[in-house]
């Protein structure tokens, strides 16, 4: 009798392990975890979401994301809504912010899921670099910074002394250039400082100026499907434009040499 009790016993016990067992299998099996983009920069914003695959229990889902050292970056707690689903928003930066692969961990009641990003991060403090392109030929680079989507394209018009930004917004954000003076400005005919003139989808709206000696920074926001940026100022360099003066310059002198030694080149009156 007490050989049957036991075999029951063992019976049941392992009736109840494969019962928990199955139980975890299939909240693992539910449980999913994505980022919303797999590649991000410096001054981007990541979320995180997915499921937890069961009836939430109220407790928090726990959150750990390592940078490409095997760091742990970020170790926080989320709330799960009573569908299941979770968010969760960061963007990567300071000393442990360095360039590489980072794994998202999530764990919730017994059950965990993971997935990884690719973060580059910028040289010059959150700065990168865009080549500005003047008539179609003359190029510079300036810095950038931008947040809910990226800049496609950076061009400038030296006759109206534009530039336009190209840019694809995911979210509302924020563009910011440092413009340096001596490439485009916008002062008066005293040479004061004038505010730019800004247009978001050929809407106009007003921009952050931080005046520097040598380069101005502009910090100008925008709604998400936001597709082209232009900020209007007075001056801009041309193409080849200081060559263009040189050229004219001595070719001016050119004449008058000539019309001084020749007659017959003098488009002055005779006495």
């Amino acid at each position: 009798m007490e050989y049957k009790a036991y075999a029951l016993m063992a019976i049941l016990l392992a009736s109840v392990a494969s019962v928990g067992t199955l139980g975890i299998a299939y909240a693992q099996t539910g449980f999913t975890v994505a980022t919303d983009n797999t590649e991000y920069s410096t001054g981007e914003d990541i979320t995180v979401s997915g499921n937890v695959g069961r009836t939430p229990t109220g407790q928090p889902l726990l959150i750990q994301v390592y940078n490409p050292n095997g760091a742990v970056y970020r170790f926080d707690q989320v709330t799960v809504e009573s569908d299941g689903s979770y968010t969760y928003t960061f963007r990567v930066g300071g000393n442990l912010g360095v360039s590489g692969e980072y794994e998202v961990r999530v764990s919730y009641a017994g059950a965990t899921a993971n997935t990884t990003f690719d973060f580059t991060s910028s040289t010059t403090g959150g700065w990168r670099t865009a080549t500005l392109v003047i008539d179609g030929a003359d190029e510079h680079d300036i810095l950038y910074q931008i947040t809910g989507g990226s800049l496609t394209s950076l061009t400038g018009d030296s006759e109206t002394a534009t530039i336009t930004a190209g840019i694809t917004a995911n979210n509302a954000g924020q563009l910011m250039l440092q413009l340096p003076r001596d490439i485009v400005d916008a002062i008066d005919a005293n040479g004061d400082d004038l505010d730019y003139i800004v247009f978001v989808d050929e809407l106009e709206t007003t921009a952050d100026d931080d005046f520097g000696a040598d380069t101005r920074t502009l910090t100008i926001d925008f709604e998400a499907g936001s597709e082209q940026v232009d900020i209007v100022g007075t001056t801009m360099i041309p193409e080849f434009g200081a060559i263009a003066a040189i050229v004219l310059a001595v070719a001016i002198v050119g004449i008058i040499v000539a019309t001084t030694r020749y007659s017959k080149f003098s488009f002055l009156p005779k006495m």
